[in-house]
């Protein structure tokens, strides 16, 4: 694993990011929104024929993290053909947990056991498959956090120790998923696992358009061995989605998804995936409504999620307990972190994202354009276009899908994509007040840190709560007579004249009532007293009450938000809650929602999958299907009244003239467009064809900012670490190893460095010791390993590793060298 990785780490050295700015002689006007008139983006599923057309010339950018040895050699063999290196994405199986006798079919489900699934991580080779599989361009992966990224550089004690327990034994997997299938009445006969007189087939659910084909064919062969029938079940994204994401998990339909995620942003705290990956608060969805943790794991992800710790050190405790006990649940089970090229033509530029490469980025549509011009057309290729519904609150969660949907709108806040820290997008300031003691640091300039003893007092006439009868916030003074006060609290400042320059696609004019809308939408759903209530938001509405301490929105010139929590972060510039209205899937304004949430309140639609299933109505789609039609008789409904939806609230914020002003533009825009979606971005969606898989976006010449505000990022100043030692050494000695760290030649700033520590293995690859290097001259580096740790190794090889992390760039540099111990007279 240690070899695999470091190879990882070399090549993310040579990660080429091409930005489109500072060129010589350049000197056309900048253009307000993208540089682009135009991008069409077109379905190709095949990575060998999207490079071919890279090629060709037919497209410009082909949006995929391919990790194909074969298609990365075309890629080098090109001299038409650029790349960026990303290292966000990965992979997993997700068993299906329902049961253990699946309501629907009566059939036997082992993986509604937490036992037999924790043994599929013993069952499945991961160095095999990384090696063999991946061809390489791969390392293991155990656990939810990403091995390029900061929380497994600073978990590592306890990452090394679960990796050796839970290494490669087929043996025990077998024997603990033996001992679980006789506790369920199954028995073998012939070698074959019987439940009920019929044999166990366990159905996998395998993906077609990459390795994960390999993947599932390699899992199933590993299952027929101990002695389940297996069924192999091919499908595309748009073909399996229906079954594992937005199916009934009880109808039978699979028991085991080959899974793939990317992480489209350098995440500099992970400690929240365990609640995303193992709770049903991740996601809306039926797979997810149906885990059920364990009172102590899910109390423990909980904690993480709402950052209830007060040190690091605590923090890292529950940590290692995520770490323990969602090995123990195991509803997924992690197999490798992917090394990935993104391809491109030679005459386009682009910024990409460490972590997300180009489908990932925040910043691709900001920046995307042709050498040397300004306009022009760029087409992008995709392995699946528009494989799920379209709308911002429960929608395509696709990363194809929302790579082209970031384009059309943006957070209040920005992705650095090399740290991973915030910038102030759609809001100009935040000042960030902290309790005294928590482990909150800055390091931008745009946020003003303090700290004050005990928290802070929030106004009585803050939201703290939701009506859903009187469809009215609960004041804090209601609900706190007493009073109560906040750990964080942040006050967000909007720039001056924002309903003047900021406007939606559809021309109406980014108001207070937008913000207020978003707000509304974190509360409503969640009430059985709602019309528009949907029991998949109520966990998360649950999750949020348990930290939230107020809301201000105050409608001036310049808009603020003022935002009190027990929620805090350990960067003070991360996850600003400006209350700017970019939801889990997307842009939305209010009254483009509204539309939405008359057609759901009357039982036509739903935002959710799993309340579409509930119902037996159409998953609410914005950009195309039967849901367009129902819309338009909403909004026709709409403008013949001005409806204000949630009127005691939003009648403060919004007139009837204005209701019926945006519901007008809205009406105009779908029929120049035949959709409903509404941005903010820097390019707006001008066509959408489903069939063809095509989406065409066109540049928004209203957007209030030019095409070079982003062009601030240029190539990222990672650390390229050498270490030097003796290639022997006897037990129970002394010796020295040199740490060399440089950028491009040069030695590597001292101020920008943040930690540097050497990691010293026993001949099993256990951790027998964490040592800090000391700096010894400019780029130089030494740790001194004495006698008493030297006595603990045994005969045969030890491997010293290098962790060195910047301030610069979160990813961790790593570099390791093995060294020969023995003992006297041997």
């Amino acid at each position: 694993m240690l070899k695999a990785k470091n190879i990882l780490m070399i090549g993310l050295l040579s990660v080429i990011i091409v930005v489109g700015f500072g060129l010589a002689g350049f000197a056309e006007e900048v253009p307000y929104g993208g540089w682009l008139d135009r991008i069409v983006a077109e379905e190709e599923a095949s990575t060998a024929a999207g490079v071919t057309k890279l090629g060709t010339g037919d497209l410009g950018v082909y949006a995929d993290t391919i990790t194909e040895i074969d298609i990365y050699e075309m890629i080098l063999d090109n001299p038409e053909i650029l790349y960026a290196e990303s290292f966000g994405s990965y992979n997993e199986l997700s068993f299906n947990p329902s049961g253990p006798i699946f309501e629907e079919t009566g059939k036997l489900n082992p993986f509604a056991v937490p036992r037999v699934r924790e043994a599929m991580n013993w069952l499945v080779d991961r160095e095999y498959m990384a090696a063999e599989i991946f061809g390489g361009m791969a390392v293991p992966r155990l656990f939810p956090i990403t091995s390029a990224f900061p929380d497994y550089a600073n978990m590592i004690e306890k990452v090394r120790e679960l990796e050796v327990l839970y290494s490669h034994d087929p043996d025990r997997a077998e024997a603990v998923i033996t001992e679980e299938m006789l506790e369920l009445g199954a028995e073998k006969v012939n070698d074959i696992w019987h439940y009920e007189g019929e044999p166990v087939e366990i159905s996998i659910l395998i993906r077609t358009e990459d390795e994960r084909t390999e993947v599932g064919d390699y899992v199933g062969t590993l299952l027929e061995q101990i002695g389940f029938r297996v069924e192999r079940r091919y499908a595309t994204a748009a073909e399996a989605s229906p079954i594992w994401l937005t199916g009934n998990p009880a109808a039978g339909d699979f028991h085991i998804y080959t899974g793939g995620w990317i992480t489209t942003v350098v995440d500099r705290d992970q400690s929240t995936n365990w609640e995303f990956f193992y709770t049903d608060r991740g996601l809306g969805v039926p797979l997810w409504q149906a885990y059920e943790p364990t009172e102590e794991f899910n109390t423990a992800t909980l904690r993480l999620a709402q950052r209830d710790f007060s040190t690091m050190e605590e923090r890292a405790e529950l940590m290692a307990m995520n770490m323990e006990l969602g090995l123990e649940d195991s509803v997924r089970i992690w197999l490798v972190d992917r090394l990935a090229v993104n391809p491109y033509r030679y005459d386009v530029q682009l910024t990409t994202d460490l972590a997300g490469g180009i489908s990932g980025s925040y910043l691709w549509s900001h920046t995307i354009r042709k050498v040397d011009e300004v306009g022009g057309q760029v087409n992008i290729g995709l392995p699946s276009v528009l494989p799920e519904p379209w709308n911002p609150l429960d929608g395509s969660n696709w990363i194809f899908d929302m790579m082209l949907i970031r384009s059309t709108g943006e957070l209040g806040y920005m992705w650095d994509p090399y740290t991973g820290l915030h910038h102030p997008n759609m809001f100009e300031s935040a000042k960030v007040v902290i309790e005294e003691g928590l482990p909150v640091t800055k390091t931008l300039d745009w946020v003003e840190l303090e700290f004050v003893e005990g928290g802070t007092p929030v106004p009585e006439d803050a939201w703290a709560d939701w009506d859903p009868v009187e469809q009215r916030f609960i004041t804090v003074g209601e609900k706190y007579p007493d009073g109560v006060n906040a750990r964080r609290a942040v006050t967000t400042i909007y720039p001056e004249r924002l309903q003047e320059n900021l406007r939606w696609h559809d021309g109406s004019p980014f108001t207070a009532a937008d913000i207020v809308w978003f707000y509304i939408m974190e509360f409503d759903r969640a009430f059985e007293e709602s019309d528009f209530f949907d029991q998949a938001q109520v966990t998360t509405y649950q999750s949020l009450m348990d930290t939230l301490r107020g809301i201000k929105v105050i409608d001036g010139d310049p808009i603020q938000v003022e935002y009190y929590s027990d929620l805090y972060y350990l960067d003070a510039e991360h996850f600003i809650p400006s209350g700017f209205p970019y939801y889990d899937q997307g842009p939305g304004a209010w009254h483009s929602l509204a539309v939405g949430y008359f057609a759901e309140v009357a039982e036509e639609v739903a935002f959710s999958s799993s309340k579409a299933d509930l119902l037996e109505v159409e998953h609410l789609n914005m950009v195309g299907g039967p849901s367009l039609e129902i819309l338009q008789r909403h909004l026709n409904r709409a403008i013949e009244e001005s409806i204000i939806p949630y009127e005691n609230t939003l009648s403060e914020f919004i007139s009837e003239e204005e209701a019926y002003e945006r519901y007008q533009n809205l009406y105009e825009w779908y029929q120049d467009k035949g959709h409903f979606w509404v941005g903010t971005g820097p390019y707006y969606l001008d066509a959408v064809y489903p069939v063809e898989g095509i989406v065409e976006l066109a540049r928004n010449e209203d957007y209030m900012y030019p095409a070079d505000r982003w062009d601030i990022f240029v190539e990222p100043i990672i650390p390229e670490v050498d270490i030097t030692g003796p290639g022997a050494i006897r037990i129970g000695s002394e010796f020295t190893i040199d740490i060399n760290i440089t950028f491009d030649g040069e030695p590597y700033s001292r101020e920008d460095l943040d930690t540097i520590i050497l990691l010293i293995f026993d001949e099993n690859n256990r951790l027998v010791e964490t040592l800090d290097a000391v700096y010894v001259g400019e780029g130089y580096y030494q740790v001194e390993v004495g006698e008493e740790i030297t006595s603990r190794l045994a005969s045969g090889t030890t491997l010293v590793e290098a962790v060195v992390t910047s301030r610069l760039v979160a990813l961790p540099s790593m570099e390791s060298l093995s060294i020969v111990t023995f003992r006297s007279g041997n």
